[in-house]
């Protein structure tokens, strides 16, 4: 049975903080390359096909902001509709077969009774928001792939991107 728990001006700002990512290089790419093949069609196939082009890069920003907000919904409808469950940190696991600017995606491992949930990033906010070593989350049966730590309440979150890590390699 799920509680229902009300939703203050400060928790949905450290919600919305938490799960806010930076510019979606999607948008750029479609900005980016869409804009000046639509002045290539408007020149070559008319202006019909060249607002058609506008309207399908509409349609797909449209549909990357979507995305994004939804998942901010969910994780607000998890606070609010979700269970309060312990958890417990076990261990961090370095996937070095995905990496960004040289930096592997972090696996932070975490117990929920007998269930082990990985929890797969690049951001060193999320790492820092599980690597308590025992706290509350809220699950929500309706979104099994959302786990939202407490921690976030009580702790300070940077609503800046991480600053990107420099890396050197030295040979010996």
């Amino acid at each position: 049975m799920s509680n229902l728990r009300l939703l203050s001006d400060e928790q949905n700002n450290r919600i919305r903080l938490f799960y806010k990512t930076g510019f979606p290089i999607g948008i750029i790419f479609m900005l980016a390359f869409g804009i000046p093949l639509t002045i290539v069609v408007a020149a070559f196939a008319g202006i019909i096909a060249s607002v058609a082009m506008l309207l399908l890069i509409a349609g797909g920003i449209y549909l990357i902001v979507k995305k994004r907000s939804k998942k901010i919904t969910h994780a607000l409808q998890v606070y609010e509709y979700g269970t309060e469950e312990d958890i417990y940190f076990d261990s961090i696991e370095l996937n070095y077969n995905y990496q960004v600017n040289g930096r592997p995606q972090q696996i932070i491992n975490i117990r929920r009774g007998n269930e082990l949930i990985q929890v797969k990033t690049f951001s060193s906010k999320v790492c820092d928001a599980f690597s308590l070593p025992s706290q509350k989350a809220y699950f929500y049966d309706r979104y099994p792939e959302i786990v939202l730590p407490s921690s976030i309440f009580y702790t300070t979150i940077n609503d800046k991107q991480d600053p990107p890590q420099k890396t050197r390699s030295v040979s010996i």
